[in-house]
């Protein structure tokens, strides 16, 4: 593998990171509030595919334009300060929103799946243990390959997890108790 492969690789690892770490709070977070505030399976659902969509396409188009940015930037610096430095390839910058749409996109199914074969609250248990492992998993590797010690980086991941769920939990608490039922 030469060094422009080997470049691209870790893009794709990057929009691959992204894509699954906003996919698991964000899609963890839909779940745990929408449960706690309606109890209503079919509005679970709904929302988690409206919602995962919708946060699929902004986290590849928000990662694109980020990269995109960045690459512009590094031109600059090379042309106006004459410093030698790595330009993200256009190929680089578009498949990094690419593979963060599709790492999103499969966050959304495993993420829902359980809503399939279960019954609401045993879903959203499943769903539960899928985010809080998967969001393990991504941070030990994390770790492993920065050098970090993987089990804490793991730890962290799946606690910052956990915080966006309970954030989640308390919020749906409050729409259900102060604002459902007004409207």
């Amino acid at each position: 593998m030469n060094e422009e492969e080997s470049d691209e690789h870790t893009y794709a690892l990057e929009g691959i990171a992204f894509g699954l770490t906003d996919g698991i709070i964000c899609f963890l977070g839909l779940i745990v509030g929408l449960t706690k505030a309606t109890s209503n399976p079919t509005l679970v659902v709904l929302g988690g595919i409206i919602g995962g969509i919708a946060d699929a396409f902004g986290n590849s188009i928000g990662f694109y334009v980020s990269q995109a940015t960045e690459r512009k930037i590094q031109i600059h610096v090379t042309r106006e300060h004459g410093k030698a430095i790595y330009i993200h390839s256009r190929k680089e910058v578009l498949m990094s929103g690419v593979f963060t749409f599709i790492a999103t996109i499969i966050v959304l199914f495993v993420m829902l799946f359980p809503f399939a074969v279960l019954d609401l609250w045993n879903a959203v248990v499943l769903a539960f243990i899928f985010g809080i492992v998967m969001a393990f998993v991504l941070g030990s590797y994390a770790g492993k390959i920065g050098g970090e010690n993987a089990y804490k980086s793991g730890l962290k991941y799946a606690c910052i997890t956990l915080a966006a769920a309970m954030i989640s939990y308390v919020v749906g608490e409050f729409l259900r108790t102060h604002l459902l039922y007004t409207i």
